[in-house]
């Protein structure tokens, strides 16, 4: 099986397509957006943000996007993914 990383729009219409068979998908706006509002709260407040629980980064998020799902493993749709997807 071959997956991708990033989950841009051409990666997910691989999925659909069948010829990958996941990616996964980060969201940059998304980060940006926390970015800014983590700049935001240190200027008012001087308070920096704090790694994620278990994790020496901030998680900003991910999912797998697959047409061939796996118990045990969260995953949307490449349907799910398109309406999603960046780029």
């Amino acid at each position: 099986m071959i997956v991708s990383v990033d989950g841009g729009c051409p990666g997910v219409k691989n999925v659909a397509e069948g010829i990958i068979g996941a990616t996964s998908m980060q969201f940059p706006l998304l980060m940006a957006s926390m970015g800014i509002d983590a700049i935001a709260e240190y200027v008012e407040n001087g308070t920096k943000p704090e790694p994620s629980p278990g994790l020496d980064f901030f998680n900003t998020g991910v999912e797998l996007v697959t047409d061939d799902p796996v118990d045990g493993i969260p995953s949307i749709s490449s349907e799910e993914g398109m309406a999603k997807c960046w780029g």
